[in-house]
């Protein structure tokens, strides 16, 4: 195995397995909320709509720490990386105080602009406050992880994801069905039993983080530097306006839907849990390939970064279509662990389908937009999506799914040609910087 190879797997198949994790603790979850009611499970499905939105923030920040951190570490600028990983946890407590305060305030308006009503609002406010409510918790497991990763300990961040969904998975059963003499809390244990998990995770990601090569030296405020001007920032928001392009659509997509019937929209929520499994190796991939290709960014080694991209992209699509198959054979079996109802199955029945089919399209859309990220060019991704995702993708659902009463199956049908204009643009756009990048050619 060529060491490229292997450094590739040594870094993604970690973030891989810790994906696998954290979904399949979401996966129990809804499992356990589904135990509750459809009400209960329509409620968390806004919620998680919302959080996407927020993730899509911690995640362009984890994203942007990698390639700056890894770009100064494959130019070998100690000094540089220290004061980036300073920045990262400041920046991070920072945008993940001021969420957790505006969820607490906003809740109520938040979901009531997405359409909850009625019981779902009431039931999603509980759920909303908690889980948004600790938002920093996210954003500092998020980076931390992330900064572990880019000082060569892939495996770490694994390792403490698996003691947490442990945890949260145990304190949920605990608090949701009111085990031990607790009070049965329902779909409020289940974000307490969240929280309470998360909390730990952070305390275990800085201990550990304190033991590499990218620990915290000195205070995390250095009001010398402004913070918002650093480096991470110019980076991280055309990464966030691209992923909040895409989470903002989703809003709109979940809009589109539930007005079809709130089973039809619990059925598209259960199927896109379960179809969550499908794309975890892309993204897994596109995690580890996003370091490696950033640190031979760095070294300036065009003939490595486009090695990297191929073979994340086509280890990708084969497992990730190796993956939706085996979910399509065994939807049947696996739906009747959350509904038994027949609209909600049909529909979640839709988005395993056409999630197993477009696995190599997404697979190329999450690697090329890796790599370009890695690169430097974020831009490129944030206006494929907004055009994707706003032009194609939206109206497309409307005028397919509502306007031509095709339902889910038109707002599924319009996703994949979202994601096929994507993946043009992307693989175009990468050709023309690699073959007009001025880094030196490797051989």
């Amino acid at each position: 195995m060529k060491e490229n190879t292997r450094r590739l797997i040594d870094y993604s198949l970690p973030a891989v397995f810790e994906n696998v994790l954290q979904t399949s603790v979401g996966f129990i979850d809804s499992v356990l909320i589904a135990k509750i009611s459809l009400v209960a499970v329509s409620a968390v499905s806004l919620v998680n709509g919302v959080m996407a939105v927020y993730q899509a923030v911690f995640i362009a920040l984890a994203v942007a720490v990698a390639t700056v951190v890894s770009n100064a570490a494959g130019a070998r600028a100690t000094k540089e990386v220290s004061e980036n990983v300073r920045q990262s946890i400041a920046l991070s407590l920072v945008i993940g105080v001021i969420l957790s305060i505006l969820s607490l305030v906003l809740a109520q308006p938040i979901l009531r602009a997405m359409g909850a009503s009625g019981e779902i609002l009431q039931q999603g406010i509980v759920f909303f406050r908690v889980i948004a409510g600790t938002s920093v918790l996210i954003v500092l497991m998020t980076v931390l992880g992330q900064l572990i990763r880019t000082a060569g300990q892939p495996r770490t961040p694994l390792t403490i994801n698996l003691i947490v969904n442990i945890l949260n998975f145990c304190l949920d059963v605990v608090l949701i069905f009111g085990l031990f003499g607790l009070p049965r809390l329902g779909i409020l244990g289940a974000g307490i039993g969240t929280a309470l998990s998360r909390l730990i995770g952070v305390c275990l990601l800085f201990h550990k983080l304190q033991k590499t090569s990218h620990r915290l030296n000195g205070p995390v405020i250095n009001l010398k530097y402004q913070l918002f001007k650093t480096e991470i920032v110019k980076r991280a928001l055309p990464i966030m306006g691209e992923r909040l392009m895409m989470r903002l659509g989703d809003i709109v997509i979940f809009v589109i839907i539930i007005a079809y019937g709130s089973k039809v929209f619990a059925g598209n929520a259960i199927g896109e849990t379960i179809t969550a499994y499908n794309y975890l190796p892309a993204f897994g991939f596109a995690t580890g390939a996003s370091i490696l290709i950033a640190r031979a960014y760095g070294a300036k080694d065009r003939l490595e970064i486009r090695t990297l991209t191929q073979k994340s992209f086509f280890m990708t699509a084969i497992i990730s279509t190796i993956v939706g198959g085996m979910i399509f054979t065994f939807s049947s079996f696996i739906l009747n662990f959350f509904t038994s109802d027949a609209v909600a199955v049909s529909a979640a029945h839709v988005v395993i389908l056409i999630s197993f089919v477009s696995e190599p399209i997404v697979a190329g859309v999450i690697i090329y937009t890796a790599a370009l990220q890695a690169m430097g060019d974020a831009k490129t991704p944030f206006y494929a999506t907004m055009f994707g995702m706003w032009i194609i993708r939206i109206s497309l659902a409307w005028i397919l799914g509502t306007a031509f009463g095709m339902g889910i199956w038109g707002v599924w049908i319009a996703t994949v040609l979202d994601n096929i204009f994507r993946l043009i643009v992307l693989k175009l756009v990468y050709e023309c910087r690699i073959k007009n990048q001025i880094i030196n050619r490797t051989t």
